[in-house]
C-alpha cells in the first residue's frame, strides 16, 4: 500500500509513550512525546510523521511508514499499546489548526497511561460528530459550499448512501483536503497538543 502526503500542519493535543520502551528521551520536566505520535520538520522527500492515517479512516487503517512513497504497513498491536508519552499520563488532548472550532477537542483519556490508539480513537471520534447548526452557521459561505461539496461526495460514494445522506455533515467534511495526520506537536499547555494534518493530492 502507497500513501503520499504533502507537508500541512494542524496541531492535535496529545499522549504519553510506554516507559518500557527506549524509545523516549528522558525529560524531568515535562512528558515526552512517543515518536510514533510527534512532527518532525522533515524535508519534503521523508515523512514528517511515521504514522500515516487518513483521518476519514478508522484507526486500525493507520500505518507506519518511514519515506513518503515506500510501502508501508499496518502499525502494530504492540505499537498501538505504546503509551502515548514517557512518563505515561491519564488525560491527554488535542487540538488542530484547521478545525473552524477551537471547542473541537480531543480527549484522550486512561488511568493506566494514554496509549497510541487511545490517541487515535479519540481523534476519530471527535471528527465524526455530527455538525450543530451553530457550527454551521458560524462558516462563510464559501466554506459552507466547500464543506457541502464533500459531504455530497463522501455520501454518493458510500456504501448505503441513502443512510449515509441522513447522518448529515460531519465535522471532518469541514477539513476538506486535509485529511492526512502528519503527527502531534506540544503547546504550552499541560498534556496539550497540536495536530498537524497533510492535504490529499
Amino acid at each position: 500500500m502507497l500513501l503520499r502526503a504533502e507537508a500541512g500542519i494542524v496541531h492535535i493535543k496529545g499522549l504519553c509513550s510506554n516507559p518500557r520502551h527506549s524509545l523516549f528521551a528522558s525529560r524531568m520536566d515535562t512528558p515526552t512525546l512517543n515518536p510514533l505520535l510527534r512532527y518532525f520538520n522533515a524535508p519534503r522527500e521523508t515523512s514528517t510523521c511515521p504514522v500515516i492515517w487518513d483521518l476519514r479512516k478508522a484507526p486500525k487503517t493507520a500505518h507506519h511508514v518511514h519515506t513518503i512513497g515506500e510501502h508501508c504497513r499496518p502499525l502494530s498491536d504492540s505499537e498501538l499499546s505504546q503509551h502515548a508519552t514517557h512518563p505515561p499520563v491519564a488525560t491527554l488532548r488535542v487540538r488542530c489548526g484547521v478545525y473552524p472550532s477551537e471547542t473541537w477537542v480531543s480527549e484522550a483519556r486512561n488511568r493506566q497511561g494514554v496509549t497510541v490508539k487511545n490517541v487515535l480513537d479519540a481523534i476519530y471520534r471527535t471528527l465524526n460528530i455530527q455538525l450543530t447548526h451553530a457550527e454551521w452557521e458560524s462558516l462563510c459561505p464559501k466554506q459552507q459550499n466547500r464543506v457541502n461539496l464533500v459531504f455530497d461526495a463522501r455520501w454518493r460514494a458510500g456504501r448505503d448512501p441513502k443512510a449515509e445522506r441522513a447522518v448529515g455533515i460531519l465535522r471532518r467534511d469541514c477539513l476538506l483536503q486535509h485529511v492526512l495526520f502528519a503527527g502531534l506537536s506540544e503547546t504550552d499547555e499541560e498534556n496539550d497538543y497540536m495536530m498537524t494534518v497533510g492535504r490529499t493530492k
